[in-house]
C-alpha cells in the first residue's frame, strides 16, 4: 500500500475567493510537507465555476473538481448528498480510488462546515477529527493530528491510519513556494451530472428575542466583564460590535450581575467562541473565562488593573478606564471613511 498522503480541500459553498484560496493553499502546503498530492472538491452555482477553479489553479493544486449547484444556497444535508455522490462519480472515483485510503480531507472551521464534515464522515465511513491545529504523517503514512480538548485546556494528538476529515482555520501561507506553485498545471473538472440531492427541509424562521448578532460564528467579539462596574457600559459594547460587524460577549460575573443575558456568556460554563479578534473590556482573564476562547484568537484587552491576568494572554492591551477609551473608539469608528 502506498504511504503517499492525499490532501483534499472540501468547500461546500464556494464564493469567498480569499477564504477558499487560503484553504486550498493550506492543503497544497501540507501536501508539499508530506510529499503528497493536493486536490479540491468545490460546490457552488455554475456561474462561480470559473472563479473557483481559478483559485484552485492559483493555489497550485494537482486537480480540482467543481460541483455545479442551483443558484440558491443549499442546506447541509444537501451538500453532503452532492459530495457523497461526487466521490462515487466515475472520473473522480478513478482519480482518487488508490489515494482515498491515505486521504486527509479539510474543511474551513465554522459551524456549518463542521456540521457538513461530521455528516460526510458518517456517510463515507471515515474518521471525523474535529477542529485540528496541525498535521503530520509518519513514514508509514499514519496521520498525527493535533487538536484541543476540554475547552482547549488540553492538547491531544490523534493517530489515524485511514481516511479522515478535519476542520482547520484557513491561514495565509508564505510565498516561498510560489514559483513551484505557478509551474503546476491544475487539472480542472466540472461535475454537472450528479444525482440531485434530497429536497430541502422546511424551515420556519422565528423572530429573534433580541436585535443584536449572536455569538455563534462571530468573527469579532466585544466582551465585557465585572471590571466595567455596572451595566451602563453594555450599550456601548453593542454599538462597537455593530460597527465592527461583531457580537457582544460577557464574563460569568457580568452575567450573574444581570448586565448581560446568559446567552452572551463566554467561558467554561458558557459558550466557546473562536473569533479572529476578541476585545476584552474589564475582564480579569480567569482560566474559566479563557477556556471559552479559541487559543488562536487574537485578544485585545482594556482593563484599569495593570496586573490583570488578561494582559498575559493578550496580543495588545491598554490600561485605561472604559469610560474614557470606549467613547474615543466609537468616535474613531464613526469617523472612519
Amino acid at each position: 500500500m502506498s504511504h503517499t498522503p492525499t490532501i483534499l480541500a472540501l468547500i461546500p459553498a464556494c464564493g469567498n475567493d480569499a477564504a477558499d484560496r487560503a484553504l486550498m493553499s493550506q492543503a497544497r502546503q501540507l501536501a508539499d510537507q508530506c510529499g503528497g498530492s493536493a486536490h479540491a472538491v468545490l460546490a457552488g452555482p455554475a456561474s462561480a465555476s470559473e472563479a473557483a477553479l481559478a483559485c484552485a489553479r492559483a493555489a497550485g493544486l494537482d486537480q480540482a473538481w467543481f460541483i455545479a449547484t442551483q443558484p440558491d444556497a443549499l442546506q447541509t444535508q444537501q451538500y453532503v448528498d452532492l459530495f457523497a455522490g461526487a466521490f462515487q462519480d466515475e472520473d473522480l472515483a478513478a482519480a482518487l480510488a488508490a489515494a482515498l485510503p491515505q486521504a486527509l480531507m479539510l474543511v474551513a472551521a465554522g459551524s456549518d462546515n463542521e456540521a457538513f464534515a461530521g455528516a460526510l464522515a458518517a456517510r463515507l465511513d471515515i474518521a471525523p477529527l474535529g477542529r485540528c491545529t496541525s498535521f503530520e504523517f509518519d513514514a508509514q503514512g499514519i496521520l498525527q493530528a493535533r487538536r484541543g480538548a476540554y475547552g482547549n485546556r488540553l492538547g491531544i494528538t490523534l493517530a489515524c491510519a485511514g481516511p479522515a476529515i478535519a476542520a482547520v482555520r484557513p491561514r495565509a501561507v508564505d510565498g516561498s513556494g510560489q514559483a513551484a506553485t505557478s509551474a503546476r498545471q491544475t487539472a480542472a473538472h466540472v461535475l454537472d451530472k450528479l444525482p440531485a440531492p434530497r429536497p430541502a427541509h422546511p424551515i420556519t424562521l422565528l423572530p429573534r428575542n433580541e436585535p443584536h448578532a449572536g455569538l455563534d460564528g462571530a468573527r469579532i467579539v466585544v466582551s465585557g466583564g465585572r471590571g466595567m462596574g455596572n451595566d451602563a457600559a453594555f450599550p456601548v459594547l453593542y454599538d462597537i460590535a455593530a460597527r465592527l460587524g461583531g457580537a457582544v460577549g460577557a464574563s460569568l460575573p457580568a452575567v450573574d450581575a444581570g448586565w448581560a443575558p446568559v446567552t452572551r456568556q463566554v467561558g467554561i460554563s458558557g459558550k466557546y467562541v473562536s473569533p479572529d479578534l476578541y476585545l476584552a473590556i474589564g475582564i480579569s482573564g480567569t482560566p474559566q473565562h479563557l477556556a471559552g476562547i479559541d487559543p488562536h484568537t487574537r485578544i485585545v484587552a482594556i482593563n484599569k488593573d495593570a496586573e490583570a491576568n488578561i494582559f498575559n494572554v493578550a496580543q495588545a492591551g491598554a490600561v485605561a478606564e472604559w469610560q474614557v477609551l470606549l467613547p474615543a473608539l466609537l468616535e474613531a469608528l464613526d469617523s472612519k471613511p
